[in-house]
């Protein structure tokens, strides 16, 4: 069932979703609004856009130009239809495509990718959901985090910057994949359910260059005691 609402509290933002697939959730919110950008940004990418709700809140911060890349056609007709709703055709594409197609003869193609990507492997203990379009989302079927650290190293320029959100238990991971493509990371924020011990995601902003140096982020705590948002975590509901 679609159903269209306003987009949070961001001024002028509504988006239509679909129960039948993978509806936005607040690491979406978390990963556009740690994007950060300069006069220099003519160009982002997101990687498995869904239904563009980070190209959405992208383009309150950037004139620049944002394509929505999607693998799924459901997900991709329900974007553009959210991109016609808040009249922004003329900023953002939504590309109904394989990310490993779209990346061809589109070398330093942006200064930007994002991506909230598939978080988990697919392998015989995986406990898959019986929709298919909802396994594509959650599990690496079509995209595993070392594809989405190689083909974005394909489209950035030299000085070009991947942002993006996982699990924090797969950093190692992240680290040698990103090491593997020659990114550094240069800003990294640990988000945390609730004041416990163990972080359960990551905010990573990596880069092409070879200046050292990585700016580690307060941690984010996501609820309070009592299940409600935490004000570092509201700010993040408006424009």
């Amino acid at each position: 069932m679609k159903v269209k609402n306003k987009l949070l509290n961001y001024k002028d933002l509504e988006i239509i979703q679909d129960s039948n697939h993978f509806n936005f959730c607040l690491d979406s919110v978390l990963l556009a609004r740690f994007v950060t950008f300069n006069k220099k940004v003519k160009k982002i990418v997101d990687i498995g856009t869904n239904n563009a709700i980070i190209p959405l809140i992208l383009s309150k911060y950037t004139k620049a130009a944002i394509y929505g890349v999607e693998i799924q056609e459901e997900p991709s007709i329900l974007a553009r239809k959210n991109i016609e709703a808040n009249n922004l055709i003329n900023q953002i594409e939504i590309i109904n495509q394989d990310i490993k197609n779209f990346t061809i003869k589109r070398n330093n193609f942006c200064e930007i990718v994002v991506c909230n990507p598939p978080f988990f492997r697919i392998d015989e203990n995986s406990n898959l959901n019986t929709k298919e379009s909802l396994v594509i989302a959650r599990h690496e079927k079509f995209l595993s985090l070392e594809e989405m650290i190689h083909f974005s190293r394909i489209l950035l320029n030299n000085d070009g910057k991947l942002v993006f959100i996982h699990l924090a238990e797969r950093f190692e991971d992240i680290i040698i994949a990103l090491n593997k493509s020659s990114f550094s990371i240069k800003k990294i924020r640990f988000i945390y359910s609730k004041n416990e011990k163990f972080s359960n995601k990551i905010l990573v902003e990596a880069k092409l260059s070879n200046n050292k140096g990585c700016k580690i982020f307060p941690p984010l705590y996501i609820h309070n005691d009592d299940g409600s948002y935490t004000n570092d975590v509201k700010v993040f509901f408006e424009d």
